[in-house]
């Protein structure tokens, strides 16, 4: 299973969507909690839409994306933020920065695909701090999935955060709520 993040859903930068891999044990799961990771510097959270891919793909057209989508989950990823930007500058790759354990939290329920219309809300200690919807996303979920089909093959289980327009902050202490339409897909604390 591979985790792939897109990081210019929300900005002018390229033509077409830009991603980065994750390893599977980058995955927090069960709602468990975050712990901020030594030695790191800043940390910060962004929500996520997560897609669950649900076919094998390979150079798949835009019009028949929809068929890969199995469902949708919420997601949060965690990025160490002054490590990301000391490799910016050497030129360096963002595994450290990015891909350190548990650093993409991911619900266990799974929704309908259109669930994902509904959009999603972010809370932090009970305070909206964000919301996600798809008509403000840069690319439409059928666009990333045909790109992404273009660079790689994409397997069943596959899972492709959507991309966030804000980042936060991490604080031990805090608790994390991620919604869509209704559903509580994420509850889980900062340590």
């Amino acid at each position: 299973m591979k985790l792939i993040n897109i990081i210019n859903n929300y900005s002018a930068e390229g033509e077409a969507p830009r991603f980065y891999l994750k390893a599977d044990t980058a995955l927090l799961r069960n709602n468990d909690t975050f712990y901020i990771p030594d030695g790191v510097g800043r940390v910060v959270a962004m929500p996520h839409i997560v897609l669950k891919n649900a076919r094998l793909a390979k150079c798949l057209g835009e019009r028949f994306a929809t068929r890969c989508i199995d469902g949708v989950m919420g997601g949060v990823t965690f990025t160490a933020i002054d490590k990301l930007e000391e490799a910016q500058r050497e030129g360096l790759p963002w595994d450290e920065a990015v891909g350190f354990d548990h650093s993409s939290a991911l619900s266990l329920d799974t929704l309908s695909r259109d669930a994902m219309l509904e959009g999603a809300r972010f809370y932090i200690n009970d305070e909206l701090r964000a919301t996600i919807a798809i008509s403000d996303m840069r690319f439409s979920p059928d666009r990333i999935i045909s790109h992404l089909s273009e660079a790689m093959t994409l397997r069943i289980g596959d899972l492709i955060y959507l991309g966030s327009a804000e980042s936060f902050e991490v604080k031990a202490g805090d608790n994390y709520k991620l919604f869509i339409g209704q559903n509580r897909l994420l509850d889980f604390d900062i340590k």
